[in-house]
């Protein structure tokens, strides 16, 4: 019997969602995106799942309608940026939540067999065509002198990326997990969180509000880690080149390069001005 895609449930930059069934959902890829990603995705999401993280259960890796795709059990239950958008006042609890569930990624041994991080930035970095040559090996050259990490990094980690599930957040979206820096992790989730770079993932939002989850979330982060600003900020020209090589929309793509810009004209980013208020409300300096 041919089964075909249900109705959708949510878009994504390179696949959408659709029910599949009573109690589960497939991933599909979206045309032009390899169809080995589909795999990758499944067997790191599988990886993690019996690693105890929250996140969800594979069913199957298959192709429908002629797309690849993941079946994954069905969360049921609004993201965590539905709820922010709907509630706001409930803001700054969530954002303490996102970053207590990436702690928790984080601190959790890394399954084997996931790549690293400084490779994967690597390679991104050198598909980053949009940059000169130079520019790429000056994005490039920054990884060498943090040291690789061994933590277990989620890299894809925004409110979006988690659903209030009816016991638990679970969070999905695996495909860029990795073993590496947990504060290139941070960093990470700082510019998926901006609001010039955000329109993808976190739709249907006044920009105002954006600002204030990224700020709610790098203060909680701030307040319970040991973070040094000068480690985020050194990881953040590799991991801003990564993402210019990655298949978003040109808007994003446009705000992500100014920030490269910014930061090669040794002006303060998003991540700098916010770190230096938050460290200015919370009455301590900078560490490092």
């Amino acid at each position: 019997m041919t089964r075909h895609l249900g109705s959708l449930v949510a878009r994504g930059n390179t696949s959408d969602v659709y029910r599949w069934g009573a109690d589960a959902v497939v991933k599909a890829l979206r045309p032009g995106i390899p169809e080995e990603w589909a795999g990758r995705e499944a067997q790191t999401t599988a990886l993690v799942n019996a690693a105890g993280l929250p996140a969800p259960k594979v069913l199957d890796v298959t192709t429908i309608d002629g797309r690849a795709g993941i079946i994954l059990e069905r969360v049921d239950g609004d993201s965590m940026w539905e709820r922010m958008v709907t509630h706001p006042g409930e803001i700054p609890q969530l954002a303490r939540l996102l970053a207590e569930l990436q702690a928790e990624v984080n601190v959790t041994p890394v399954p084997s067999g996931l790549p690293r991080l400084v490779d994967r930035l690597r390679e991104n970095i050198d598909n980053a065509t949009i940059l000169s040559t130079d520019e790429r090996a000056a994005a490039s050259s920054g990884l060498d002198r943090h040291g690789e990490g061994h933590a277990l990094c989620h890299f894809d980690v925004h409110p979006n990326n988690v659903l209030m599930g009816p016991t638990r957040p679970i969070i999905i979206d695996w495909f860029d997990a990795a073993a590496g820096s947990a504060d290139a992790d941070v960093v990470r989730s700082s510019l998926l969180m901006r609001r010039d770079a955000a329109a993808g993932h976190l739709p249907s939002a006044d920009p105002s509000l954006v600002d204030h989850v990224h700020d709610e979330y790098l203060a909680a982060v701030v307040r319970t880690r040991a973070i040094r600003d000068d480690v985020l900020l050194a990881w953040e020209p590799a991991v801003v080149a990564g993402r210019l090589a990655e298949p978003v929309g040109d808007s994003i793509r446009r705000a992500t390069h100014d920030t490269w810009l910014a930061i090669r004209a040794s002006e303060p980013t998003r991540l700098a001005i916010s770190l230096r208020s938050i460290r200015r409300d919370i009455g301590r300096r900078p560490v490092g």
